[in-house]
């Protein structure tokens, strides 16, 4: 492979890095992550309950040859649909994340966790608000966060500069990942996001059904539940099996007999009921 190959290989790769920006209140600042993006070639733009218009005068001046990524940027109202088929996320925040997550990750760390997730699929890096950063809810749909080291008299970055770290760390990591070809190597068809959440709220459901959890305190187990399937990198046929698990085991406690065994069906070999 020739160098430039390597490089349209890892601007390939980047664009499946995607920015997320959670209640961005400053419309200068959506247009300075947009000019970043462009400049480090990242992938698409999505804001989460914008408290500005991403196409206003401010921004579209600030975001210097990244316009196109202002009219592109897809806004939602909900981090779920922020995340749909992201396979690994990361958040950007002071705070400790919570308990289901390993310690904190630095920028390089960062960067060479997504590196590593990014053949598999999207990736993303969260961002908060200018002012509160994410929220520990936020932060539970991430599986990892990443801490910026800053003086500890004042550590606060704006958030384009928090973006400028993120983007030039993945941008050097990525630049050492070959491109895919064929199947990932790392997992087939891995469970995106959305199925993890799927799965959780599964388990949540059925554990408070046999008592296992208490109820008024589900995350005190669930996060570490959480970590350690995350830590497993499933695939989306493994999280199926462990939706159907916990859906029998639900049914179990409930009506007191086994539901039908769930069939094989043919292309995927695992079958899901409900």
């Amino acid at each position: 492979m020739t160098d430039k190959q390597a490089v349209n290989g890892s601007l390939d790769l980047m664009r499946r890095v995607r920015v997320v920006l959670v209640r961005p209140q400053v419309a200068g600042n959506i247009g300075a992550v947009a000019r970043l993006m462009e400049n480090f070639d990242a992938g698409q733009l999505v804001l989460v309950e914008p408290k500005v218009s991403a196409v206003s005068r401010e921004a579209m001046q600030r975001s210097t040859h990244g316009e196109h990524r202002l009219t592109s940027a897809r806004i939602v109202s909900t981090l779920g649909e922020a995340l749909d088929g992201v396979v690994y996320a990361v958040g950007a925040s002071r705070r400790r994340g919570p308990v289901h997550q390993a310690d904190d990750l630095t920028p390089p760390a960062m960067a060479r966790a997504l590196a590593g997730h990014v053949g598999e699929g999207d990736v993303a890096i969260l961002f908060g608000t200018e002012d509160n950063g994410l929220s520990r809810e936020d932060l539970v749909n991430c599986d990892a966060v990443v801490n910026i080291p800053a003086s500890p008299a004042y550590g606060t970055l704006n958030l384009s500069h928090a973006v400028a770290i993120c983007l030039y760390e993945t941008f050097v990591a990525v630049a050492g990942v070959p491109e895919p070809k064929g199947h990932p190597k790392r997992r087939l068809d891995p469970a995106d996001l959305a199925l993890m959440e799927r799965l959780m709220a599964k388990l949540q459901h059925a554990l408070l059904t046999i008592g296992y959890l208490r109820p008024e305190k589900p995350d005190h187990l669930m996060f570490p539940i959480r970590n350690i399937l995350s830590r497993a990198q499933l695939t989306r046929a493994e999280a199926q099996i462990l939706i159907g698990l916990a859906q029998q085991i639900d049914e179990y406690a409930v009506y007191g007999k086994k539901s039908a065994p769930a069939e094989q069906s043919e292309g995927s070999g695992f079958s899901e009921k409900g």
